[in-house]
């Protein structure tokens, strides 16, 4: 599909009048942020021609996409490809956006919104972005077909940068915790148990794991107590804001986790895990 996609498109490394975020993100955010007001409403953009692709993902959402815009084959900080959304409390929340070129072999991301190193490549189907091991592979670094993508967090702070592909604040959003202003990477990760994210989990584990065989009780097991540790700590908050030592604790929880998993699995199955951006 994507090598369709990249063949019948014209990929030109750059496109529109798009403004450097290496010069001046804020003002690419602003830009970003007026254009993308409208569909803060989904509606919009349903209307306007974006379709959900993939699953609800516990650190990126649900990916809207406007197959249309991926055709042009341009950048323009204006028309984002793609729209991420999270539902809270029945209500679709914008949370940020996307771009996308689909690169032909030979052919590199332009340097913006954030500098070619920023964008990272999809070699397989278009929803190949949910595939968490493609998040640190850069766009320019690959070769062939592939599409090239980069976040842009306009409407939800981001810890970890406005253009890093995971945004580790959406589970505390999912919650309705404060999510820290500096990078909780890993209380992050521990509170997407809570919400959805077990089950990813256990997906990318056994990704990782085939085609060896899995005992699929004892990872149930272990993610369920990474659950339950990261519940005990939530339940123990006394307002929305969790203190330094609760993110901690939450983090070690994490940790926890992923150790006892770990130790379920052979040698090569344990770097393949670890090259996953959700470890």
């Amino acid at each position: 599909m994507l090598a369709a996609l990249v063949a019948l498109s014209s990929a030109g490394a750059a496109g529109g009048d798009g403004v450097s975020a290496t010069g001046d993100p804020s003002a690419f955010a602003d830009r970003a942020r007026a254009a993308t007001e409208k569909y803060r409403d989904r509606a919009v953009a349903i209307a306007d021609g974006y379709r959900l692709i993939g699953d609800d993902f516990p650190g990126m959402g649900e990916h809207w996409i406007h197959i249309g815009l991926v055709f042009d084959g341009a950048y323009d900080p204006t028309r984002p490809e793609i729209l991420t959304y999270v539902t809270l409390a029945g209500t679709p929340r914008l949370l940020g956006i996307a771009y996308a070129l689909p690169l032909l072999d030979g052919e590199v991301p332009p340097e913006e919104p954030a500098g070619r190193a920023a964008w990272h490549a999809h070699a397989g189907s278009v929803d190949d972005e949910t595939l968490a091991p493609h998040h640190h592979h850069s766009g320019h670094a690959d070769h062939g077909p592939r599409l090239a993508m980069v976040h842009a967090w306009v409407w939800l702070e981001n810890p970890e940068g406005l253009f890093a592909a995971d945004n580790w604040a959406i589970p505390f959003l999912r919650l309705d915790l404060e999510a820290p202003r500096q990078a909780a990477t890993r209380a992050g990760k521990a509170l997407s148990l809570l919400t959805g994210g077990d089950a990813y989990a256990a997906r990318v584990v056994r990704a990782a794991a085939a085609p060896l065989a899995l005992d699929e009780t004892a990872l149930r097991a272990v993610i369920a107590r990474g659950s339950a540790r990261a519940a005990d700590v939530v339940e123990r908050r006394s307002n929305s804001r969790l203190a330094p030592e609760a993110l901690e604790a939450l983090g070690a929880a994490w940790d926890a986790m992923w150790e006892d998993i770990e130790a379920m699995l052979p040698t090569e199955a344990v770097e393949r895990l670890r090259s996953q951006s959700v470890r």
